[in-house]
């Protein structure tokens, strides 16, 4: 029988385990910590597959967001830096739109898939991101249309997959405006979020996941990666570039890591939109 100590022990593990989506980069410049960003009340874990909530995390279907909107354009590369987690899973990413206005965006109903990170060498994903501060870097496909577009950090702990109803989903979502090159409907598949996960789908619960599961033979639930005329899917070594912020003004702040930089704001500006240089620094690990 466990103790009263450990109880609270195995609490604790369990809650520090719990993860945010807390900043993102493009080209290596970023707006800032939690901007741009759909940020929910809490990092508790989303498993109600048919709510709502699955598709930005809790209140993140309230519109107007209140949130900035950050430029980018397709094929730039972004990376994402969540709360450190040792639950064992993939990381996802997908995009809604486009939209004229992302702040209006509920982001229920289609998404297309972008991007899939499920594991290296027999090493699942958030290992991967542990060893390199918790970020992971991606390309935004090429043939987008032009607009405005909510991006789905998506990462999935399948720790507690064993058993129907024990797979944590945690999600983020950040607002950008896309400059591409493809017309409406150019990507495909979509997928219906929520609606196409199933609480029994095998990429959702996995009854040996700690007994003989084949690490590699896995694939993250969403479908596959979306074609949009040219796709830019696979992980990436990022490069300097700039960006710019529409909506309000956001001068970004370098953050040393997702946790250690919660207590930096942003400032913002009564401008329209601002250029960010290059040789702004940004962010190293702990």
């Amino acid at each position: 029988m466990l103790t009263n100590a450990a109880i609270v022990v195995s609490l604790l593990t369990a809650v520090s385990a719990h993860q945010n989506f807390h900043q993102f980069w493009v080209n290596d410049v970023s707006p800032g910590y939690q901007v741009s960003i759909r940020m929910p009340p809490s990092n508790s874990p989303v498993t109600d597959l048919t709510s709502n909530d699955l598709a930005c995390n809790v209140n993140g279907n309230v519109v107007p967001s209140g949130v900035t909107t950050t430029a980018a354009n397709e094929g730039d590369t972004i990376k994402v830096q969540w709360d450190s987690s040792s639950h064992p899973g993939p990381i996802t990413h997908f995009l809604y739109g486009p939209v004229n206005d992302a702040t209006m965006a509920t982001g229920v109903g289609s998404w297309i898939k972008i991007d899939e990170f499920d594991s290296e060498n027999g090493t699942w994903a958030n290992e991967i991101m542990m060893a390199q501060d918790m970020t992971y870097s991606f390309k935004l496909p090429t043939g987008l249309t032009s607009g405005e577009y909510l991006l789905r950090s998506e990462m999935l702990a399948l720790h507690g997959s064993q058993t129907i109803g024990g797979a944590q989903f945690y999600m983020g979502c950040a607002q950008l405006k896309i400059t591409g090159t493809g017309s409406a409907g150019s990507c495909t598949p979509e997928i219906q979020i929520p609606g196409t996960y199933k609480p029994e789908d095998p990429n959702i619960y996995i009854p040996n996941v700690y007994n003989g599961f084949d690490i590699s033979s896995y694939t993250a639930p969403g479908g596959a990666v979306a074609v949009c005329g040219g796709s830019g899917s696979a992980p990436v070594a990022s490069s300097a570039a700039s960006i710019a912020v529409s909506t309000a003004t956001v001068i970004p702040v370098p953050a040393s890591s997702a946790v250690a930089s919660a207590s930096v704001e942003p400032i913002i500006t009564s401008a329209d939109s601002v250029t960010i240089p290059t040789s702004l620094p940004t962010s190293v690990a702990p």
